[in-house]
């Protein structure tokens, strides 16, 4: 460590001594009482909690502290942390509003580059503590240079007004997703005012290319925090050269823990998580019971950003044939990286047939810890999109003046077979993003390969299909 950063860190850890600790709540599962009517951050004052340049400094030194002290690698990520703290002070000194201070705030951790850690409003906190998220229920991805519907929840406001996988935004209000918007969005480089969670860019050239245009499309749309939804007019392309406008007005939309299968004519079973959470065990327990006939199994997780790490834990105990270390965890102590492996016994029953994993960009955290785990601990075949990369662990949110929060990754994790999970997206071995002739067929590319792609590895000798499912011999 040269002197100069021997007197940072100095300074540093005085500021830390000299501040109290932030109280803190669990960063997630379920919590069902919480009230619908949480305020929204103000978009034209100051609330008493920031009414002044002091208090607003204050609160800044307290999320600042909390990642400075409590972020599993004490590099934090090669950022000179103090130097982001000053960068932003004038800002924070300067916000005349709270929907301002939070976004300086929002902005300052962004620069951390962390998948996890992030400020949140009381209404982002609650929000997520209750699976909601403000949205049109409209899922989005750039095929060819358009801005094309991937996915549609049920019951939101894009099914409501009949929108389908397939169709082509044209235009939302003024913004305009044309040819030239995407040629000049293909090197847009990130920003301080991107304040959404930053993703890893995918190895892959057209990946990364598309990666960068959906990236500057949820930039013209981004809001102020807690901005109050505004209807929006959305300009719709169908096939056949048809277009049309519709008014979405986002919602709160709550998207609980689901399990779906299905089982195909082929004799492979697809099970489908949205997120992972202790609530579904139950469901899980059924499925894999309900797929001991099968041929193989596709676990899609596609659009699913994780959740609990104890249902990583236990869902990957489902499919291994003996115990395994599967994973190294990495904690904060003092100045040093802790290191612990995970190691896993199986399940009483495990799933040792084939297996395949279906991930894309909306894949995360303990979505992309079990693709990780399954492709190496048991040769799942990955189909899809590259993951998103995002695969640290918050335990707790600490609990600002006002109500809102700083979250905290407090746990990095390395694979056993030694890769760094945070800002690496899994490429899949399989590669079969969607494709818009046969999105509005209703044809799924991913699951269309997975399942080819295990009936070959079933009409393999068993002999040859147990050592798959245990040592993992390279295949011939």
């Amino acid at each position: 460590m040269t002197f100069l950063r021997s007197i940072l860190a100095a300074v540093a850890l005085a500021t830390l001594a000299a501040c109290a600790a932030l109280p803190a709540r669990p960063a997630g599962g379920m919590v069902a009482d919480l009230a619908e009517d949480v305020q929204l951050v103000s978009q034209d004052s100051l609330g008493a909690d920031f009414a002044t340049e002091a208090r607003r400094i204050d609160v800044q030194q307290r999320a600042w502290q909390a990642i400075a002290q409590r972020y599993y690698d004490p590099r934090l990520n090669g950022v000179d942390w103090p130097a982001v703290r000053d960068k932003y002070r004038p800002r924070v000194a300067g916000a005349q509003t709270d929907a301002q201070f939070y976004l300086a705030l929002k902005s300052m951790v962004r620069e951390l580059n962390d998948s996890h850690t992030r400020v949140v409003t009381p209404r982002e906190s609650a929000d997520h503590r209750r699976y909601a998220a403000l949205s049109t229920g409209a899922a989005l991805n750039v095929i060819d240079d358009q801005l094309v519907i991937v996915d549609v929840d049920k019951d939101s406001p894009a099914a409501r007004a009949g929108l389908q996988r397939g169709d082509v935004v044209l235009a939302i209000d003024s913004h305009r997703f044309d040819a030239k918007f995407f040629a000049a969005a293909r090197s847009l480089p990130l920003t301080g005012e991107d304040i959404a969670s930053p993703e890893a860019q995918p190895a892959r050239a057209d990946e990364a290319m598309r990666f960068a245009q959906l990236r500057a499309v949820r930039r013209v749309l981004q809001r102020a925090p807690d901005q109050p939804p505004r209807a929006q007019r959305v300009t719709i392309g169908r096939d056949g050269g048809s277009a049309f406008e519709v008014v979405l007005q986002p919602e709160p939309l709550v998207r609980p823990p689901t399990v779906t299968t299905l089982t195909l004519p082929s004799g492979v079973t697809v099970v489908k998580l949205n997120r992972f959470s202790v609530r579904n065990r139950g469901d899980i327990e059924r499925a894999l019971r309900a797929a001991e006939p099968s041929r193989a199994l596709v676990l899609d997780l596609r659009g699913n950003g994780g959740g609990d790490y104890s249902q990583f834990v236990w869902l990957v105990r489902q499919f291994l044939p003996e115990e395994r270390h599967v994973m190294t965890q990495l904690t904060r102590a003092g100045d040093e990286v802790r290191e612990r492996p995970v190691r896993l016994a199986p399940a009483a029953q495990p799933f040792l047939k084939p297996i395949a994993v279906l991930t894309d960009r909306r894949s995360g955290s303990a979505s992309e810890l079990t693709a990780v785990a399954l492709l190496e601990q048991r040769d799942a075949i990955v189909v899809g999109e590259s993951t998103c990369g995002c695969v640290v662990g918050v335990s707790w949110e600490y609990i600002l003046p006002g109500g809102g929060g700083v979250r905290v990754s407090e746990t990095g994790f390395r694979s056993a077979g030694g890769r760094r999970m945070e800002g690496q997206p899994l490429a899949p071995a399989i590669y079969a993003p969607p494709r818009l002739p046969e999105l509005r067929a209703g044809r799924d590319l991913a699951l269309e390969a997975a399942e080819r792609a295990l009936l070959e590895r079933s009409a393999l000798p068993p002999s040859l299909v147990r050592d798959l499912t245990g040592r993992r011999p390279p295949l011939a």
